[in-house]
């Protein structure tokens, strides 16, 4: 196989991962309009219609058990949480996946996170192989086409955010802002099940949030974790990469489907890695 990944024997259970069709066709993308004067607003491009061909895109985002499984068949030499940007995460990440936890093993419904994007790539490269289909990591387009749906909605649910409760953020003590919002909108006791509270913030095993489902059937598209994309943020950063999603230890500005952020593909020698950082695989006609 590329990229020097030779297959071998292992006891491991191939994954079979299921995918959404997205039909071809116009759809919405960007902000209607963005008010606020935060860094992730000034990023984002003008709102437009686009018009993509058809493609599938993997339900869930790759989970413990389905990265396992590839490191195990492939040999694969992944830095993981040792990673030196990483490395500052580690106990913060361990203690919000649960006390004692012992990182990639156990857990293995949840997503994996600390993957570059050479990482994610290397095992899509790896999937094709096992489901001989062209698999690769979505566009930024294709990503929010498949989470926002045709309509341009801010979250998958529709345009109601969640209660102030529910603030995608986990209060750590590393100078994250806390956001407070307006009481016009009324709490709603369903918002619990599309979203993280910052009182107990953490990753969720894969498709826990039965309302946190995309107009096509994808789930935690907003929260969760952000998604590695193989588009370029900026053709002047050519290194930095576009991110979707926003995660659990982000603010709810970031989880709304139009926001874009990025990530070095480079630094500091195959690219960034971080626990709220994973991905989801795309295949195209």
């Amino acid at each position: 196989m590329t990229d020097g990944i030779t297959l071998r024997p292992s006891s491991a259970v191939l994954p079979r991962p299921s995918f959404v069709h997205i039909p071809a066709g116009p759809f919405i993308y960007g902000p209607e309009e963005c008010y606020e004067r935060r860094a992730h607003c000034r990023a984002l491009r003008p709102r437009q219609t686009l018009d993509l061909p058809e493609f599938w895109l993997a339900q869930r985002p790759v989970t413990n058990r389905e990265w396992r499984c590839f490191l195990e068949q492939t040999g694969y030499a992944w830095a993981g949480q040792w990673h030196r940007v990483a490395r500052g995460w580690r106990g913060v990440f361990l203690r919000a996946y649960a006390p004692g936890a012992h990182y990639p093993d156990g857990h293995d419904d949840f997503p994996v996170v600390d993957v570059s994007q050479a990482d994610a790539l290397a095992y899509c490269a790896w999937l094709s192989e096992q489901l001989q289909r062209p698999c690769t990591l979505p566009s930024e387009e294709q990503w929010e086409k498949a989470a926002r749906g045709a309509d341009g909605r801010t979250y998958p649910w529709g345009e109601l955010p969640p209660r102030p409760e529910l603030q995608w953020q986990r209060r750590f003590p590393v100078g994250l802002e806390t956001y407070l919002y307006s009481l016009v909108v009324k709490p709603r006791r369903e918002w619990a099940r599309a979203g993280w509270y910052w009182r107990n913030g953490h990753p969720w095993p894969v498709g826990a949030r039965p309302e946190n489902v995309s107009p096509y059937g994808c789930v935690d598209m907003s929260g969760n974790i952000w998604e590695w994309t193989r588009s370029l943020y900026n053709p002047a950063l050519p290194d930095f990469h576009v991110v979707k999603g926003g995660s659990w230890g982000y603010s709810i500005h970031h989880v709304k489907l139009y926001v874009r952020s990025a990530c070095s593909v480079t630094i500091p020698s195959r690219g960034y890695r971080a626990p709220g950082t994973g991905f989801r695989v795309a295949i195209e006609h």
